[in-house]
């Protein structure tokens, strides 16, 4: 066996990992977060006050190809009379820790009300999966 991993070759066994294809994705792509020219691009539709329909696309987070086939909604928590508050849609990567099975979701990071000015909840976007993160978010 030599000293490097020849991915596209045969090796007798199953030895091409995840890890293998992202990779050479964030190589080709870039280690960042994209949406492919694909599909809609996961365009938001507002359905109604609490609901939002995001459409079908590919992207690229950091080497992970995650794509959505049909649309999803996402609901939406009702706000407060006369206060502002800006939630967040990301797609939020995660990695279980003991398992190592990765997974991937459209999830809706909730916002703090203010009666000023409305700025944009925390998300998990500062992590890479690239240095061993369990949960990373892409707005």
């Amino acid at each position: 066996m030599g000293n490097l991993h020849l991915v596209t070759g045969r090796a007798g066994t199953a030895h091409i990992t995840a890890a293998d294809h992202g990779s050479l994705n964030a190589a080709i792509f870039g280690e960042g977060g994209y949406v492919l020219n694909r599909g809609s691009k996961f365009a938001a539709t507002v359905v109604s006050n609490n609901k939002i329909r995001v459409a079908d696309g590919d992207i690229i987070m950091q080497g992970r190809h995650i794509r959505l086939g049909n649309s999803v909604d996402l609901s939406i928590d009702n706000g407060s009379q006369g206060v502002n508050r800006n939630d967040l849609i990301v797609v939020r990567y995660t990695r279980n820790g003991t398992t190592g099975i990765e997974d991937s979701n459209l999830v809706v990071i909730k916002g703090s009300e203010s009666s000023g000015n409305a700025l944009d909840p925390e998300c998990n976007d500062n992590s890479t999966i690239f240095d061993g993160a369990d949960l990373v978010d892409m707005p």
